[in-house]
């Protein structure tokens, strides 16, 4: 029901032809950096925001990077491409009307796409890229929310706020598409591949994902919003005590007693982070 309304209204965002040129480029296994850097450089906004976020502490550079031809050559075509769709996604959040704190939501997602990398790295896992891009989109569907539907969202988090009932046990009580529905729907629409839409859909249940190709960046992800909810309460519009799936230990290889080292690394990763966490935005305060 809220999908077939979504569809017919022009403000949902979606990628413009440079931003889909670069992910294009980056997951391309014969392309050049002179081509991704090229496909940057047409927007010299664009340009300058990618070589912000680059010499983020995050990323411990030893000296500035002022090329992007650089920056692809040292962190990476699919880094780059992360952060030029993370640019994409922040613009994207100032297009709704809803009362929801907009900052907040984005740390919320920036957060969860920086868990998630350290995550993989901790347990080993190889696409590290793709763990920081799902985290990143994982909640993109409250993007769509909040463009499309401003006083429901704006009910859901009241509700969720005055009872600690997490925001998507609401939606799925009231019986319509939950905010994993839309984002599943929309990095779809984005042409972008099924990994993400999986976890857009899952990441709140992944016991009920029956495709099992995807299950390890599925719950790194399940995990990496559970510790980004515990640190930033409120932040995701949800306002109660996050859950953690207890098979996520079996498919990430981890024990309970692990997650007190994990949080460790999270916290000195997420300290690196500012530019990131902020947008790649000057900070006014």
């Amino acid at each position: 029901m809220l999908i077939e309304y979504v569809k017919e209204i022009e403000e949902i965002p979606t990628p413009d032809f440079q931003v889909r040129r670069i992910i294009d480029i980056a997951s391309n296994p014969d392309s050049s950096i002179k081509d991704l850097e090229k496909a940057i450089s047409i927007d010299a906004s664009l340009s300058l925001k990618v070589l912000k976020l680059v010499n983020s502490a995050y990323y411990g550079l030893p000296r500035k990077i002022t090329k992007i031809s650089e920056a692809v050559m040292i962190l990476g075509f699919k880094t780059v491409r992360n952060l030029a769709l993370s640019i994409f996604t922040y613009s994207s959040l100032n297009k709704g009307s809803s009362n929801i704190n907009k900052k907040k939501l984005w740390k919320h997602f920036m957060s969860t796409a920086i868990i998630s990398e350290t995550v993989s790295k901790i347990i080993g896992y190889p696409e590290q890229e793709e763990a920081f891009m799902a985290g990143l989109l994982h909640d993109v569907g409250k993007i769509v929310l909040d463009i499309a539907f401003p006083r429901y969202i704006n009910k859901i988090v009241e509700k969720s706020m005055k009872e600690n009932i997490c925001f998507y046990e609401i939606e799925k009580s009231l019986g319509v598409e939950t905010h994993n529905h839309l984002g599943a729907f929309l990095i779809e629409e984005w042409k972008l591949p099924e990994l993400f839409q999986v976890v857009s859909m899952y990441h709140d249940e992944p016991e009920a994902n029956e495709n099992d190709a995807f299950n390890i960046i599925l719950y790194i992800v399940h995990l990496s919003n559970y510790f980004s909810n515990l640190l930033y309460k409120g932040y995701s519009c949800s306002y109660c005590e996050p859950l953690l799936s207890l098979k996520s230990f079996e498919i990430l290889g981890i024990k309970p007693s692990n997650l007190t080292d994990i949080f460790i690394k999270i916290k000195d990763a997420l300290s690196r982070a500012k530019d990131l966490l902020e947008g790649g935005e000057d900070n006014e305060s």
